[in-house]
This record gives C-alpha cells, structure tokens and sequence, in this order.
C-alpha cells in the first residue's frame, strides 16, 4: 500500500472517530468501514494505538497549517485576534466531547502530547498576537505579554475542569463571546478602541 492510501486510511478514520469516539471503533470496525483487510490495516498501523496517534497527529497539522495560513493574511492585530478567536469558535462548534475524553483514558501518552502541542500553539498566537498590537500601538505599550499569553492559557485549560460553569455554558458561544472581549478590553490601546469602534461590525466575533 502507498503512502497515499495511508493517508486515505488515517483521513478515513479520523471521520469516525470524530463522530463516534475513539472507544467504540475498533480495527474490525474501521476494517469493515473502509473495505479493506485487516491484514491490509496492520500492515501500516501495528495496534490500535498506532493508527490513534496517527489520526490525531493528522487532525492537529491540519488544523495549524490552516490557522497560520489564514492568521498571516490579517491587515492588522486586531483583526487577527477577531480571526482567532473565530476560528477558536468554529472548532468549538465541532467539538466532540468523547473523543478527548476517549483520549485521556484510554491513551494518556497521547493526550499528554496533544496537551503539550495544544499548549504551545496558544501560547505562540497569543504571544505573537500581544507583540505585534504593541508593534503597530493597537494594544497597550505597557503590557506584559508573557504574564497575559500565560494566564489566557491558564483561563483556557482551567475552564473545563471548573465548577462554577455547567458543560452547556462551558461550551456556549455566550460564554466564548463574554472571554473574548474580556481579553481583548484588557489589551486594547487608545488607538485599539478607536479601531474596533469604527470597524466592530465588520469584526463581528458571532454571526
């Protein structure tokens, strides 16, 4: 088989596993799912856990190529911070509860990769986003930017595991909207606030 038709495969799985979980498709599953042999399958991923790490390596390099080519097309940083936090929405509209969970049980190596990667890629935007509104003056001279990118992330990983926020509001756009202008109030310059005055419905953060 062609590394081709692995990527078929991995893409392939990556679909049910984002409908279903990851728990509940077996190898037998995905054997009879895709038309193919398990024979076939094994040839290419040794057990279950290899094709796991495999189709999550897959969805998180698709998810950053495409966020960082769509970040560098922003005109300013305030209008990149708009697209991130959109884009954050999007994944949060297709945010599948069960496969994270079937991730840190079942394959807690793998979470803890994924965790590190999730990690570093929030705080790279941040960090890049707060240094650049510095940059052009649409956010305070004053901030420091690795205090914030840090607590942004800490708002970010702690929400989950609170209890102040049932799981709907966790995962509410309500809720995602209120974080959002809380950061960006918080970053905002004289010359930020004028901005986004003048350009708040063409940065609409919900449709």
């Amino acid at each position: 088989m062609s590394k081709q038709n692995e990527q078929e495969i991995i893409q392939q799985v990556a679909e049910l596993y984002k409908k279903y979980g990851i728990k509940s498709i077996t190898m037998d599953d995905v054997s009879r799912e895709l038309g193919i042999s398990k024979k076939t399958l094994y040839t290419h991923f040794t057990d279950k856990s290899a094709l796991v790490n495999a189709v999550v390596d897959y969805l998180i390099n698709v998810k950053v190529a495409y966020f960082k080519s769509q970040k560098k097309g922003q005109k300013n940083a305030v209008d990149e911070l708009f697209y991130i936090f959109k884009y954050y929405l999007s994944i949060l509209k297709e945010f599948n509860p069960s496969l994270e969970f079937d991730l840190k049980k079942y394959y807690p190596q793998i979470w803890a990769w994924v965790k590190k990667r999730k990690r570093e890629g929030i705080i790279e935007s941040t960090l890049d986003n707060l240094k650049r509104g510095k940059k052009e003056g649409y956010f305070r001279k004053d901030l420091n930017e690795d205090l914030i990118s840090r607590l942004y992330l800490l708002r970010v990983e702690s929400l989950p595991e609170s209890d102040l926020f049932s799981q709907e509001e966790i995962f509410s756009q309500d809720l995602f909207k209120e974080m959002f202008f809380y950061h960006l109030y918080g970053v905002l310059s004289e010359k930020g606030l004028a901005y986004l005055k003048e350009h708040m419905n063409q940065l609409k953060i919900l449709k």
